[in-house]
């Protein structure tokens, strides 16, 4: 069980990573140069969350065919999709098929980001839920760190095109990746109870009974999120134009991408410590609230600091406040939902940040 669980957690990691190429660069290249894709500073912001809009819907539902047909079928299924809106960017030369792109990776991230927590979480137990997916999430930034640092001199040597040119076969092999991982089947031996709500009506009944404290961890998930794949992520490069970054002497693309994966690195480092400390102390609320506090932490640093050095130091607060966030609150939801629900629920969590 423990070979297995290992298997999975790298398998689908690497699968994730290399479907999220397009979108990570898509961070780090277009808010300073959004022309390069055929759009204006003015539609920037409805490019960069459109996928987060569509996914308000889209969460729910992944995790509803997740519970309902398996693991298996509707992860590959995000996979495929990965790939069409990864190739979307690159056909792309105006607003409108960008934006059908962005729609897709929506869908797609849902089924990947629902169905790849769900997995994990069924191949764990109570004893080691925290350290199981500690290690899964650091996989993911890790996966998400190189991708950055990639995107970002990528862009900055081949520009927008040339690097989508070598991020698509990424994303097809990250297909193969993922169907050789989930090769075994539905993985639905593992928790055949998760099928017992059988209809909508069931399902929707069945949510109802579970615990309203479950809500809790829903609000740390959208207050840190809101903060950092928010409000971070999506004007950090200008906010660094703005500041002149240049004199660092690297360009405002790869200076982006570098801050990014400093972020993803403080996750990646501190998501195994905070599991180790949940199955530890067994309350998990105690690591989410310790992250949520050095998040705010993050915060007072950029609002109050007028300078890169002071950037550097916020985004690094922020990114180690979200290492032990971001664990928390999937264990604590995960600790309070059955198998069978567990897609769904998951769906909700990720619908909330």
């Amino acid at each position: 069980m423990r070979s297995r669980r290992h298997t999975l957690a790298v398998g689908l990691a690497v699968a994730y990573s290399l479907a999220l190429l397009g979108d990570q660069m898509l961070y780090v290249f277009l808010p300073s140069h959004p022309a390069a894709a055929g759009i204006t500073t003015a539609s920037l912001g409805l490019v960069l969350s459109a996928n987060r809009i569509v996914r308000l819907a889209a969460n729910s539902l992944a995790g509803l065919l997740s519970d309902r047909l398996g693991r298996r079928r509707p992860y590959l299924l995000g996979m495929v999709l990965a790939v069409v809106s990864t190739a979307g960017y690159l056909a792309s030369d105006s607003l409108w098929p960008l934006l059908l792109s962005r729609v897709l990776w929506g869908i797609a991230f849902s089924l990947l980001a629902v169905g790849g927590v769900a997995i994990m979480l069924d191949h764990s137990t109570d004893a080691d839920r925290g350290r199981t997916v500690g290690t899964y999430q650091s996989l993911l930034q890790l996966g998400t760190l190189l991708g950055l640092v990639l995107s970002g001199f990528l862009t900055d040597l081949l520009g927008y095109r040339g690097t989508l040119m070598i991020y698509v076969p990424l994303a097809a092999l990250g297909l193969g990746a993922a169907i050789w991982v989930l090769r075994d089947g539905d993985l639905s031996h593992a928790h055949p109870a998760r099928f017992e709500t059988g209809t909508l009506l069931g399902t929707l009944a069945a949510l109802r009974r579970l615990d309203p404290r479950l809500l809790a961890p829903a609000y740390v998930c959208f207050a840190t999120h809101f903060a950092g794949s928010g409000v971070v992520m999506a004007t950090l490069g200008i906010y660094l134009k703005s500041l002149g970054a240049t004199a660092w002497l690297l360009p405002v693309a790869s200076l982006t991408g570098i801050l990014l994966a400093v972020r993803r690195l403080a996750g990646m480092v501190t998501a195994p410590i905070a599991g180790y400390l949940m199955d530890r102390f067994g309350d998990r609320r105690i690591v989410a609230a310790a992250g949520v506090l050095v998040i705010l932490a993050g915060f007072v640093v950029l609002v109050a600091g007028r300078g890169v050095d002071l950037v550097i130091v916020g985004v690094g607060l922020l990114a180690v406040g979200e290492g032990f966030s971001q664990p928390a609150v999937v264990v604590w939801t995960g600790d309070g939902t059955p198998s069978h629900l567990r897609g769904v629920v998951m769906g909700g969590l990720s619908t909330a940040g």
